[in-house]
């Protein structure tokens, strides 16, 4: 068995073919996906920047507020770029959208299939992180169990070996579910009205947790900074988790289902309404950039000069979701690409942003501890107490760093795992075999973008 693993391995073992697909773009199928994923796991590794910046000041308090306070409000937003949230859409998308073709072409889904896929496709780079940051912690062995069975954030007392394992566990929530939401859409008459009642359905479940702990919508919310027992509080009520998290999903679900059933129909209409094409991109736009714009994370900004807890309890309701509507809408118009959206689609389409996108398993799996190394080359130092002070300019030499260290990393594991076993996805089905097939349905189309998600 051991013989005829590595056999196939090494059969399913291209580099040189499989780094070209990830450096240079075949063909321009959809390649607005390629700048919306790779946008999403850039915006992550900044905020995990920031973040690691306030770690390294250790709870001192003082060098924290003063690294806040001074750094640009104009730059505010990368506080709250909400990587995971574009991740949560896309993944809705991209697997949905694959569901919605093989339901039309078969009436039916294989359910089973889907969950072996799935685990094909994320556990053999799972491991490889596991492994990497087992080390990290003398206690990372007692939970290793809970991690490999995806439910650390449900068991009491466990916590996640990957510091992005949460949400891995949440994207492997919904994909259990996916299937029957999707089976049971097809049962309704209306099916787009019964994928905008989940996201209502989800809206009002947030609104209800929200409100059933005053403590969280009481408390200002940069407290997450400065308190970790709040921060661990509000992060295991209204993050961790996938029902608080589900909205986001359902709105890839819906982006995918307008996109497969009307999308030609779509592109018609706006080419003739340039108006309202104009409008709903903008709309689009207000809502991303409005959802980024209150400086939640300053408590010196005017904003907090007369603290509300309205205020701060919609911000929690609805933010997320508000950001994700935005993005779905824009996501929307670029896949249509008529009128203003065409320039939207344009940035998205960029070269630039194809190897991020073919790459983001790995960079999401493996930038924090790049981000470490990146501190190391910016501050020229080892001792986090002889950092007293951050300039707006390191935290991006911080960023590039991380992402120019974070890249090469990633390239090599893609080659060397993640690739091998996507062509290896049932025993005994031949590497060359799958190579063919990938030619017809080449790397950026919606279903091998969703291979990545």
């Amino acid at each position: 068995m051991s013989d005829s693993f590595w056999s196939r391995y090494r059969e399913a073992l291209n580099p040189a073919q499989d780094a070209k697909e990830v450096l240079m773009r075949m063909h321009d199928r959809h390649a607005t996906l390629d700048g919306v994923r790779a946008i999403t796991v850039l915006l992550m590794v900044m905020f995990h920047v920031l973040f690691g910046i306030v770690v390294l000041f250790d709870k001192n308090e003082a060098l924290i507020d003063k690294f806040i306070t001074e750094f640009p409000r104009y730059l505010g937003w990368m506080w709250q770029s909400q990587g995971s949230d574009p991740l949560f859409v896309m993944c809705g998308l991209l697997v949905s959208y694959t569901f919605f073709r093989e339901f039309d072409r078969t009436g039916t889904l294989q359910i089973k299939q889907f969950y072996i896929k799935r685990l094909k496709r994320v556990m053999p780079l799972f491991i490889i992180a596991l492994l990497i940051y087992l080390p990290t912690d003398k206690d990372n062995l007692g939970h290793l169990w809970s991690n490999l069975i995806f439910m650390s954030n449900y068991i009491p007392g466990e916590r996640h070996v990957i510091p992005v394992g949460w949400s891995l566990d949440v994207q492997m929530h919904f994909y259990f579910v996916l299937p029957f939401l999707v089976l049971a859409m097809y049962k309704f008459k209306h099916h787009l009205a019964f994928l905008i009642g989940l996201c209502v359905i989800a809206f009002v479940w947030r609104y209800w947790v929200v409100a059933h702990d005053p403590e969280v919508y009481e408390t200002p919310f940069y407290q997450i900074i400065y308190d970790s027992d709040f921060g661990s509080k509000l992060a295991n009520l209204l993050y961790y988790d996938i029902d608080v998290r589900m909205g986001t999903f359902f709105l890839g679900m819906v982006v995918a289902y307008i996109y497969h059933y009307y999308g030609h129909e779509l592109k018609i209409y706006f080419r003739r309404h340039v108006a309202l094409s104009a409008f709903l991109t903008l709309l689009g736009t207000v809502l991303l950039v409005g959802s980024m714009a209150l400086p939640m994370d300053n408590k010196y900004h005017p904003f907090f000069d007369d603290f509300s807890v309205s205020i701060n309890f919609w911000f929690l309701v609805a933010d997320r979701y508000v950001y994700s509507l935005g993005l779905s809408i824009l996501i929307v118009m670029a896949l249509v690409g008529s009128g203003p959206a065409r320039w939207l689609d344009w940035m998205l389409s960029w070269k630039i942003w194809h190897p991020v996108a073919q790459l983001i398993f790995p960079i999401y799996l493996f930038h924090f501890p790049f981000i470490v190394i990146a501190a190391v080359l910016t501050f020229w130092t080892t001792d986090r107490h002889a950092i007293v002070e951050v300039q707006t300019y390191e935290v991006f030499l911080l960023f590039f760093w991380t992402v120019a260290l974070t890249l090469p990393f990633s390239l090599f594991t893609h080659i060397f795992v993640e690739k091998p076993f996507i062509n290896m996805r049932s025993r005994g089905e031949i590497p060359k075999v799958e190579k063919q097939q990938s030619l017809q349905v080449a790397p950026s189309t919606l279903e091998v973008a969703e291979e990545k998600a």
